[in-house]
């Protein structure tokens, strides 16, 4: 997870990105090198889920993080 708030310190945006899975770009040089066997993404498709819930003053957090959904 990756949060940005923008360089303007008044804009209330902000930018959150979810990456699930991400493969490298490269092996051991810059010179083209595959990534590794055991980094590479090979399925076809990937899916997962993401749940976004304030919280509050009272909340037992890491009760919140084990929830499962």
């Amino acid at each position: 997870v990756k949060y940005h708030q923008t360089t303007d310190p008044k804009s209330p945006d902000i930018t959150l990105n979810l990456d699930y899975r991400q493969m490298g770009v490269g092996g051991d040089n810059s010179w083209g090198a595959p990534v590794h066997a055991k980094y590479r993404l090979l399925d076809k498709r990937y899916e997962y889920t993401f749940r976004i819930k304030p919280i509050v003053r009272d909340d037992d957090i890491l009760s919140l993080a084990s929830e499962r959904f």
